[in-house]
């Protein structure tokens, strides 16, 4: 299912910088998500205004932890394989920052759509741009996944304006719960993977 289940080399884990694991943003990224999706369950009556307060945190929370994944991934100057995930963070937060000046269900779901599609989008030219060693390789796998999650709930959101914002997002939610367990599932075997490599 994902290529960290495979050996990695012993610094997968362990950023340019050697301050920071790179399982660490991804498993904050696991609990943003599934912390967006049981929201999205339990909170029935959000209202307009509860659906871009909540919508926005979450392309917020989704914008810095996709900044602090690049820059844990260690990537040399001059490697554009980041670029289009920094891309997609700038397109976050501009995104949230929108869907929370607009407070109307419909910028919310087209908006929104469009910046989760383009996570998604971002996400699958990075996998198949990886190379067969380093840090990103142990995503690729993850990042395919995540980009089909990404794009799927992107492209749906906008054809459920009518059921109002409960509606919306239990969207969003179904697909951040699957990406959150995606996310969980990548980053504790990084860590499990990183500790391993240093008992060794």
């Amino acid at each position: 299912m994902s290529e960290t289940a495979y050996p990695q080399p012993a610094d997968v884990s362990i950023s340019a910088s050697g301050s920071t694991p790179l399982w660490q943003p991804l498993l904050l990224r696991a609990l943003v998500t599934l912390a967006f999706g049981m929201v999205t369950v339990f909170w029935t009556t959000p209202g307009v205004v509860g659906l871009c307060v909540c919508l926005t945190s979450y392309l917020l929370a989704l914008a810095g932890i996709q900044y602090w994944t690049i820059r844990a991934l260690g990537l040399a100057r001059g490697d554009t394989r980041g670029l289009p995930l920094l891309g997609a963070a700038g397109f976050l937060a501009v995104a949230a920052v929108v869907v929370a000046i607009s407070a109307s269900a419909a910028v919310a779901a087209w908006l929104g759509g469009a910046a989760l599609a383009a996570l998604g989008a971002a996400e699958l030219i990075a996998s198949l741009r990886t190379a067969k060693t380093g840090r990103a390789h142990a995503l690729k796998g993850d990042w395919m996944i995540s980009a089909a999650l990404g794009l799927g709930t992107g492209i749906l959101l906008p054809f459920f304006i009518a059921t109002g914002p409960h509606g919306l997002l239990g969207v969003a939610g179904g697909g951040a719960i699957m990406s959150g367990a995606l996310w969980a599932l990548s980053a504790l075997t990084l860590r499990h993977s990183g500790s391993a490599n240093k008992k060794r």
